[in-house]
């Protein structure tokens, strides 16, 4: 009896030493970043999204940061997500990165970076809830990588980018929403031809509405959403409604890499 509590007591004490002698802050999807490390790894990305934070995070922000990173790691090459765990105790692990970048003592802060200059980042905004769809939001509108919301189509969003051009002509918006009609009749996937029936259905809208400009309709559609949203609804219209949202974030202008740096200089 004497013998197996000792071999437990014993067990126990190397599965803690494990625990704490292991990167436990290393999750599926991210790396660690240090003092040592930061600029020679963020260097090779051309963007990296990092979270900087308690020296062992947890909870809902933590989870959703990591989803986000393995829902994007193995499609996305030139997207590195990366955490920074600052102690504010002992050796004060990764200080001096925190005060290089003006972390401030309420985490977590995050901050995209590209590597043309590590100096310049966009801070992912204190008042955003961080949950995987904002964040994917966060670094759809800051980078020119393709990431795509949840039902949205890729080849559907460069279709919604092109006919959200202000300069298109009447035809050229019929023609654009002719090919959005091939690519539905071309679609295998249920799921998909759902989706690609909004996208219809709103260029259609948009095409017929040629005293209002596109991007005031999609505003005003926008907000005739969100207030359908704030009432008693089912699940499923609901689910529909935040489809529609998704959908809609498509219908921008495609901007070239060039106008998505100028926000890395400001």
């Amino acid at each position: 009896m004497v013998k197996s509590t000792v071999q437990l007591l014993h067990l126990s004490f190397l599965l803690l030493l494990a625990y704490y002698s292991a990167p436990t802050r290393a999750a599926n999807g991210c790396v660690e970043l240090d003092r040592l490390n930061f600029d020679r790894i963020v260097q090779r990305f051309r963007y990296t999204l990092v979270k900087f934070d308690v020296a062992f995070p947890f909870g809902a922000q933590h989870e959703a940061f990591t989803g986000f990173a393995q829902e994007m790691t193995e499609s996305i090459g030139d997207l590195l997500f990366a955490l920074v765990g600052i102690k504010d105790y002992g050796d004060k692990e990764n200080s001096d990165l925190g005060k290089r970048f003006k972390i401030p003592e309420k985490y977590p802060v995050i901050k995209l970076f590209n590597n043309e200059s590590l100096e310049s980042y966009i801070d992912y905004p204190e008042d955003n809830p961080v949950t995987i769809e904002d964040l994917r939001k966060f670094v759809r509108e800051n980078t020119d990588l393709y990431i795509g919301l949840a039902g949205c189509v890729m080849e559907a969003d460069e279709l919604a980018a092109r006919f959200a051009d202000p300069a298109n002509s009447k035809p050229h918006l019929e023609s654009l929403i002719d090919e959005t009609q091939k690519l539905h009749d071309s679609i295998q996937s249920e799921t998909d031809r759902i989706s690609l029936q909004i996208y219809l259905t709103l260029m259609k809208k948009m095409a017929s509405s040629s005293d209002k400009p596109i991007h005031e309709f999609i505003t005003a559609e926008k907000q005739r959403v969100q207030g359908l949203l704030k009432g008693k609804i089912s699940d499923k219209k609901k689910a529909d409604l935040y489809l529609r949202l998704n959908i809609m974030e498509s219908f921008k202008p495609l901007s070239n890499t060039d106008n998505v740096r100028k926000k890395y200089e400001l």
